[in-house]
């Protein structure tokens, strides 16, 4: 199993008259996460931007065991309710270390996790704690 983290484009300054989850992305982080998904063929708006590159029609699936201060075990338990081997989540900060981290290694670890950069996680097998290889972790800058 492969499993894709990556972390949202760049978006509105966080302010009082708007929760995060309401903060729309930027015209720049619109057009990198586009820049960064082209550059990422062969291999909700940062989603949605990633789908049409590639022309995935799919339902894209959001749920609270991935939303803002998702846990470990919670994601292990949304992906395996899917049967597929390929499957991106996207996301926020720290949560995509703290994924990244608990999927690779079980001593812990951190990766500074940018606006935009994408990690692949390899799995022998179903998705588990400590048992993925962190094939690569590419940011946004190499896109633009």
């Amino acid at each position: 199993m492969n499993l894709y983290l990556i972390r949202h484009g760049d978006a509105e300054k966080a302010s009082l008259s708007k929760s995060d989850s309401e903060r729309e992305l930027t015209s720049k982080g619109k057009v990198s996460i586009k820049k960064a998904a082209e550059g990422w063929k062969r291999t909700i708006k940062s989603a949605d931007i990633i789908a049409d590159v590639f022309d995935y029609s799919k339902k894209i699936t959001t749920d609270k065991r991935i939303t803002i201060g998702n846990k470990p075990n919670d994601v292990i338990d949304f992906i395996r309710s899917f049967d597929v081997e390929n499957i991106a989540i996207v996301g926020h900060e720290p949560d995509m270390s703290n994924n990244l981290s608990a999927f690779t290694s079980s001593a812990g670890m951190y990766l500074e996790f940018k606006k935009g950069t994408i990690a692949k996680i390899s799995f022998e097998g179903k998705i588990r704690l400590s048992a993925g290889t962190l094939e690569f972790l590419i940011p946004l800058k190499v896109f633009e």
